[in-house]
């Protein structure tokens, strides 16, 4: 069954928009200029949000 975009909710196409955006972005970025990439935009998201990065023991990161 196909869906037309009426039975696509809008935040799910808004999400795609958004994926389609950031794949513009970043590819033909080198791996260090994709990890700047996404280390600007957590630190964004964390200014936004009001608050601080921290790095966990296995490398990933998390806001407090």
């Amino acid at each position: 069954m196909k869906k037309t975009d009426e039975a696509i909710p809008k935040a799910l196409l808004e999400v795609w928009e958004w994926k389609n955006r950031v794949y513009e972005d970043i590819k033909n970025l080198d791996f260090e200029g994709k990890k700047a990439y996404f280390d600007h935009g957590l630190a964004q998201a964390a200014l936004e949000l009001g608050a601080r990065i921290e790095m966990r023991p296995d490398g990933s990161f998390v806001l407090v």
